[in-house]
């Protein structure tokens, strides 16, 4: 492998390739359409490797990929954000590397690529105009220092930011390029990170470049592969373990030297551009190039850019996707994709045009994700025989013995909810729901639509929270469900307890510790304190090292 085409790749590796010794070709800034196999013939390079990298502000997809000899690799930076699109974009590629290891799983269930981990890099430099020298701590300007945007559309990183300037010196900024940043962090001591979805994210390898005190979630992911916990980095689970850590660090500049230093020399050794390069072309030296036909190919592009638009990019031109779509051979992922884009747009006609041979059995259909999006499309258009048809079809198919009548619109959505929930759709991180016009594509959609039209039935803020137990980045809604349930059940010391908890993992410090003095005496009255006690030990387990508890 001697020559290398890279898209959108960040400077800094492309550098890498460059100093590695191979013929680099690459393009940058790119967005929209980008014919390939036109632009190389233009610039006569005949790749080994084809790479491109997401790039998070500019969506650029790649026409041609199927007529490419070559090795084609794409790059998946924020999976945890676009995993509901890139399992099909991935498709176009031979090999998909993922920064997220804790999705690998589930995208080689869904992909025929080859998937493998590669985490996010280091830049060290980027790190100063000092030669990237490495200011002591003793020295540093900033005790702690956050760079990240904060809106109410983060309540928990809002929370964060707001318990980080209560309690500590804080610098916090907002609107930093990434020079401004990496600099800033030269002269910060401790970084505290938050992650929106319990994803390994940039900060703690930027920050880790300039030789921070890095204290981050515990999101698991491969984390301890990446840094060494508790001398490299240190991790948190909650708001309690975050302030104990910080305070730790924050009275001994040698303690967090300490910190910043080991991982500082962990970037050096395992996680600069050329440690990400010379992955890659190992990976790539051990995939073998995937044949594709030219329909598949605009069929997976189609989709990836329907699933993208559908969440509310910008960047789909909607009249031309529908044309190519249409031009493409009836399949089932096709027709999905066209049903609800016409729900969506209420032209009634031409959704019954692409359901029709499905309802006269013609066609047929035992996929979840078909029929829900059949039937509540139907239902989205005021068709409500239409939409119990598609949900008996799927029960006669695949589950005859529990087959349920809907009695009413929030019904069938609770139905789809439940159904949805133990096929594995169970939510769409990155994707924001509009339950007044959107139609659902996971259990979690069905519930907030079903709350919409009902917001007094008690079963769907249950459903909810049971939805969001356990995933990173779902506590603040979680919190809204469980807050609600309490209203109704102000005596169950159970409720009281996970609302304690949850506003504790989401840094509301003080409404954590008054919420659980309630819980508490709620379980004394009802003589049950050594079951609060035992549940609140394993969701916090240094609760009582940290909390003097009365």
């Amino acid at each position: 492998m001697h020559k290398l085409f890279l898209i959108n790749c960040t400077p800094p590796l492309v550098k890498a390739f460059a100093e590695m010794g191979y013929e680099v070709e690459h393009v940058h800034g790119q967005e929209g359409h980008l014919d390939l196999p036109v632009l190389l013939d233009q610039l006569q390079f005949e790749p080994d490797l084809v790479l491109q990298q997401e790039s998070l502000g500019r969506r650029c997809f790649l026409n041609g990929l199927n007529k490419l000899n070559c090795v084609k690799i794409f790059w998946s930076v924020d999976t945890h954000m676009n995993l509901y699109w890139h399992k099909f974009y991935a498709e176009l590629f031979d090999c998909l590397l993922t920064t997220q290891k804790k999705y690998i799983p589930e995208l080689r269930q869904a992909c025929e690529a080859k998937v493998e981990w590669l985490p996010w890099m280091g830049n060290i430099s980027e790190v100063g105009t000092a030669g990237g020298r490495v200011i002591p701590h003793s020295r540093r300007d900033h005790d702690l220092s956050f760079v990240g945007r904060v809106s109410s559309h983060r309540r928990s990183r809002l929370w964060f930011v707001e318990f980080l300037k209560s309690n500590y010196k804080l610098n916090f900024q907002d609107n930093l390029n990434y020079q401004q940043m990496m600099e800033l962090y030269r002269n910060t001591r401790i970084a505290p990170n938050e992650a929106l979805f319990g994803e390994v994210n940039f900060r703690l390898f930027e920050a880790a470049s300039c030789g921070c005190a890095v204290v981050t979630p515990d999101v698991g992911g491969g984390l301890n592969e990446l840094f060494e916990i508790g001398k490299e980095i240190e991790v948190y689970n909650d708001v309690l373990e975050l302030k104990e850590i910080l305070d730790r660090l924050n009275k001994d500049t040698v303690v967090s030297g300490s910190y910043g230093m080991a991982a500082y020399a962990r970037v050096l050794k395992d996680h600069r551009p050329d440690s990400r390069a010379t992955a890659i072309c190992n990976i790539a030296e051990n995939t073998a190039a995937r044949s594709l036909s030219a329909e598949r190919a605009e069929l997976l592009l189609c989709i990836s850019e329907f699933l993208l638009g559908e969440s509310g990019s910008y960047s789909v031109d909607w009249d031309d996707l529908l044309k190519r779509l249409l031009g493409l051979g009836r399949s089932e992922i096709r027709d999905v994709a066209l049903l609800r884009i016409f729900a969506g747009l209420g032209q009634s006609d031409l959704f019954m045009g692409i359901v029709r041979p499905y309802l006269d059995k013609s066609l047929s259909s035992d996929d979840c994700y078909f029929n829900m999006s059949a039937s509540l499309g139907a239902l989205r258009l005021g068709m409500w025989e239409v939409a119990k048809h598609f949900w008996y079809s799927f029960n006669s198919c695949s589950r005859p013995e529990e087959m349920v009548k809907p009695e009413t619109e929030v019904h069938l959505l609770k139905l789809w909810g439940d159904v949805s929930a133990k096929k594995g759709l169970r939510i769409r991180s990155g994707v924001a729901f509009k339950e007044d016009k959107d139609i659902p594509s996971c259990a979690s959609d069905c519930y907030f639509a079903a709350l919409y039209r009902d917001s007094s039935d008690k079963e769907i803020y249950r459903k909810l929270n049971s939805i969001f137990n356990g995933v990173k980045g779902g506590e603040p809604g979680r919190l809204g469900f469980l807050s609600h349930l309490s209203l109704h059940y102000p005596d169950d010391w159970r409720i009281s307890a996970e609302v304690a908890v949850t506003n504790l993992k989401v840094f509301r410090f003080q409404e954590g510790l008054k919420e659980l003095e309630t819980a508490h005496d709620l379980a004394a009255r009802a003589g049950q304190t050594r079951f609060f006690e035992r549940k609140i030990e394993l969701e916090i387990p240094q609760f009582n090292k940290l909390v003097n508890w009365s």
